[in-house]
């Protein structure tokens, strides 16, 4: 009988996989099946259940199913992943961070549950050992789990576009469908994208790849017709970053073409920018400072009720608009040095791993979603939802790419 993929992954992995006890042998083929199939279908889902789920509450479902609990059995059967996460660059900084916000619980105010925010950190850890076990143990799989989602945000995309059109005229935005109902977390999701679509069409060779140019388009008009503006800071900076990172023609190409698009959208869509001012973000950011400051160095604790009260404004803000400001409210500077060292060891990893094609492309998530969370959110510990796009799915994907890489390295020096 021929050999299933899941069977030849362990068999790559264990040389000697026929001569194991029986009890050994059904747990690794436990872990080859999740890792080839359950694990694949998990991310998939997450990547683009948002467009498809229609409720929040089937979206997190799905979550817990293919991919948590999944996860926490692969690691369970095979703790090399484990010892694999904490070997990643952001395995220990995440790690510390995580258990400095748990930590924080006993000076917070929280409305919710201990046991509710407890699991909140360990779903990110779950979906790290996810992403890990499929990218090093199935890396024809993860490549084919981003494609596949790509192309399904495309497809949604056109479908979104057709759907607003007969809606579209001055002050219109397109807030979305299904699960998708807000115009900037709608921004968030087809943004993530978007960086995905540039990083790959920077990366490669060819001048104009046709899907690739396509793609770009589609993701570009659906999040100019959200009319939101975070994604084009986070997609500005994206551009600077794989200008900087691959530094040649192809960097002065990128920047050139953002400068073109930027001029065609101010002309064509001067609204987009001008229309709403600031929407109160430097006001929404001094009372947070000021909040802040009543408790700097540990803050007010993991998820403690925040109120921003604005002249003229009945209802108050709960959101700070800005990641930064949210992890300084929350964890104090002790919580913001710990956040700054998980983006650094990030970061720092992409940059020394920038000729590795993988690492090159997902380090365009990182940065479109640390630059689009200086003016949105405040959630960075939450269940599975438009701010992952931001922070963890990014995580993920380079603690599995640069794992990957890493590995490799150590094989090729051996050889």
């Amino acid at each position: 009988m021929a050999a299933t993929p899941a069977l030849n992954a362990v068999s790559n992995i264990h040389p000697d996989f026929s001569t194991k006890p029986r009890g050994f042998k059904l747990r690794t083929r436990l872990a080859g099946w999740l890792e080839a199939y359950i694990l694949p279908l998990g991310l998939f889902v997450l990547l683009t259940g948002m467009f498809w789920s229609g409720d929040r509450a089937l979206y997190h479902r799905l979550f817990y199913a293919l991919v948590a609990f999944p996860a926490f059995i692969a690691a369970i059967v095979r703790p090399t992943l484990l010892r694999d996460l904490a070997d990643s660059v952001i395995g220990l900084p995440f790690l510390v961070f995580s258990a400095f916000t748990l930590l924080s619980i006993f000076w917070s105010d929280s409305d919710d549950g201990v046991d509710s925010l407890i699991k909140r950190p360990l779903y990110v850890a779950l979906l790290f050992v996810a992403a890990i076990a499929v990218r090093q143990l199935q890396p024809i799989r993860g490549r084919q789990v981003l494609l596949a989602a790509l192309a399904t945000s495309v497809i949604t995309g056109v479908v979104y576009l057709t759907l607003f059109a007969p809606a579209y005229g001055p002050g219109a935005r397109l807030s979305g469908y299904g699960a998708l109902y807000n115009p900037l977390l709608t921004s968030h999701v087809f943004g993530f994208f978007l960086a995905i679509a540039i990083a790959a069409w920077v990366e490669r060779r060819q001048a104009f790849p046709l899907p690739i140019v396509a793609a770009t388009m589609v993701l570009g008009m659906v999040i100019v017709a959200t009319g939101s503006r975070t994604p084009l800071v986070g997609i500005t900076a994206t551009v600077l970053w794989l200008a900087a990172l691959s530094g040649d023609r192809r960097g002065v190409i990128a920047a050139a073409a953002l400068v073109g698009t930027g001029l065609l959208v101010a002309s064509l869509w001067p609204d987009l920018l001008t229309d709403r001012g600031t929407s109160y973000r430097p006001e929404i950011w001094s009372d947070t400072l000021r909040q802040i400051s009543e408790k700097p160095i540990f803050g007010h604790g993991y998820d403690h009720p925040l109120e921003i009260y604005l002249e003229g404004i009945a209802d108050a803000f709960r959101d700070p608009h800005n990641m930064i400001l949210a992890v300084l409210y929350y964890g104090g500077l002790v919580g913001l040095a710990l956040w700054v060292w998980l983006y650094g060891a990030a970061v720092l990893a992409c940059w020394r791993q920038r000729h590795d094609p993988a690492v090159f492309i997902c380090s365009a998530t990182l940065i479109y979603g640390l630059a689009a969370s200086m003016t949105e959110g405040g959630a960075f510990l939450s269940r599975p939802k438009e701010h992952w796009f931001l922070i963890w799915i990014p995580f993920a994907l380079l603690a599995a790419t640069t794992l990957k890489s890493k590995h490799d390295g150590r094989l090729s020096r051996q050889e």
